[in-house]
């Protein structure tokens, strides 16, 4: 999509900006909004299977229904007879799914005798508009965009109001410490908190528009969402450039606006967090009674430690750019990193699959978005995270409102996780495996990649090197991984200046840790829901 194109649509961008702009969502209005969600799952997701997929030739899921030898009778029976969960595990055991690395185009797609591949824009909502296409801010969506669609803006806002009252921050400022464009998570932010009448006070980003690898499409957009906002008199906050290693100037504006308004919150990713915590601990600076909306990546009871030490709380986010929220917390979590399933407008089920380059069996989470507005039409697709689900009440909002399933333990099979950014563990494969090799000498087994949590709660990325390799200056070796990651991985920009900033990459110089015998490329942080077979 060429610039020109983009410029094309901005007037028609005027009119739905100013018109999603006029909106004005109550809390209660929110809350009945889920609840009839939640009343019409079935009818939302037979919609959905009937007019996205199954008049849909271009959908892989339209082919996959056809190997199965299903038609959308079939699908309205199973939901009918097994209810929306258990039509789902049918359409699974009959091999309408998309497995992970199907659907970011690794493997050819294969059921039986057929075989086939797909592009992502067949997966593409052909029922909205979409005048720009933005990714998340790690690389988990290599190789796909998703729509940028104020509509789903929209459907999306509804949570907000309920998430701050279930954490007791409703009637307070709100900050956020989120990248700009490419990243969408912090322009979405300040659009859906607009419209509930609860405007973003601060925008913080780690990283400017130079380090995030901003292009031309992403400035205008950007700047033109803001300045358009504010032509229809919406006030938006403006991205103000505060780098990690600066996180005492975060921690100062929320000790200022507790002090002024009695609490504040401020929603970010999780190691930022933590170096906020670290910051107003180091500083003097009184957080206590604030709270922290975390995003990004694990939240550990280690982390969670070090946030609450100074009398600040915390509950986890989770967000699938592709699928939407998937999990809130609440202050009344029984684990660490306890999220309500917004059921209302995802469905998801779980199944038990190996990961690649380790010897680990995890019960992969597969999902099914509900709402007509979801960027994507997808059908049983396995994201690369998995964890504990269960059911049972909580008394919190959330929980009144219906959202009795729960998420805990959270973790990527695919990618490694530090300071907020991901990166997909094939990508780090091919670094150990032959970039370092061949620059630094040794074998593929002379370098591993572990995943682990220091004393403090942060995570950390440890590169082994086997002594066998001989002398090589540790700093040089980080720099080359950056390097490669920026030249050669999407969205590696911004994850290798997050880390270069973070220091989220170390060197340790011993054998690669080897398990089961077996000397494996990449060791993830382990839980109890991902075992050795």
């Amino acid at each position: 999509m060429s610039i020109l194109s983009d410029m094309m649509k901005y007037p028609r961008l005027a009119l739905d900006l100013r018109s999603f702009l006029q909106n004005r969502i109550s809390l209660e209005q929110s809350k009945l909004i889920i609840s009839e969600r939640l009343r019409d799952r079935e009818v939302n997701f037979l919609s959905r299977v009937q007019k996205g997929i199954c008049q849909n030739p271009r959908s892989p899921y339209f082919r996959l229904l056809k190997i199965a030898g299903c038609e959308f009778g079939d699908v309205e029976s199973l939901v009918k007879r097994d209810g929306l969960e258990g039509a789902l595990h049918g359409l699974l055991e009959q091999g309408v799914y998309l497995s992970w690395e199907e659907f970011k185009g690794k493997k050819e797609v294969v059921r039986g005798a057929s075989r086939f591949q797909f592009k992502q824009s067949d997966l593409d909502n052909p029922f909205i508009s979409g005048w720009y296409k933005g990714r998340s801010s790690g690389s988990r969506s290599r190789g796909t965009r998703t729509k940028f669609d104020l509509r789903n803006r929209l459907d999306q806002s509804v949570y907000k109001l309920p998430m701050l009252e279930a954490n007791d921050v409703l009637d307070f400022p709100l900050a956020i410490w989120k990248p700009v464009l490419p990243a969408v998570s912090g322009i979405c932010q300040v659009l859906d908190f607009w419209i509930m009448g609860k405007p973003v006070v601060r925008w913080f980003s780690p990283v400017d528009e130079s380090q995030v690898g901003a292009s031309l499409r992403d400035k205008l957009a950007l700047r033109y969402i803001i300045y358009g906002g504010r032509l229809w008199g919406a006030r938006l906050a403006k991205p103000e450039h505060v780098g990690l290693a600066r996180a005492v100037e975060v921690a100062r504006w929320m000790a200022a606006a507790k002090s002024e308004s009695g609490r504040c919150s401020l929603s970010t990713s999780v190691s930022p967090a933590v170096k906020v915590a670290q910051a107003a601990a180091e500083n003097g600076l009184d957080i206590e009674g604030t709270h922290l909306f975390a995003s990004g990546e694990p939240l550990t009871e280690a982390k969670r430690r070090q946030i609450e030490a100074t009398g600040a709380s915390v509950s986890s986010v989770y967000t699938i750019s592709e699928v939407g929220r998937i999990g809130i917390g609440c202050r009344g979590a029984r684990a660490t990193d306890d999220l309500h399933l917004v059921s209302d407008s995802v469905a998801m089920i779980q199944h038990q699959r190996k990961v690649d380059h380790t010897d680990m069996y995890v019960n992969a989470f597969l999902y099914t978005p509900l709402l007509p507005s979801a960027p994507k039409i997808l059908l049983n697709l396995e994201s690369d995270d998995y964890g504990v689900v269960e059911t049972r009440s909580c008394d919190c909002p959330l929980g009144e409102l219906g959202l009795d399933h729960h998420l805990s333990n959270v973790r990527s099979f695919a990618k490694m996780t530090g300071s907020g950014m991901t990166i997909i563990g094939s990508d780090f494969v091919r670094i150990l495996e032959e970039v370092l090799p061949r620059k630094y000498g040794g074998a593929a087994t002379d370098y591993q990649l572990l995943e682990e949590e220091d004393s403090q709660g942060r995570t950390r990325l440890s590169l082994i090197i086997s002594p066998t390799v001989g002398a090589v200056n540790d700093g040089d070796v980080i720099a080359s991984v950056l390097d490669e990651l920026r030249r050669n991985v999407h969205a590696g920009g911004l994850t290798a200046s997050v880390w270069s900033q973070a220091e989220a990459l170390q060197v340790k110089r011993m054998e690669p840790i080897p398990r089961a015998g077996k000397i494996l490329t990449l060791q993830l942080m382990k839980t109890d829901s991902l075992a050795p077979r």
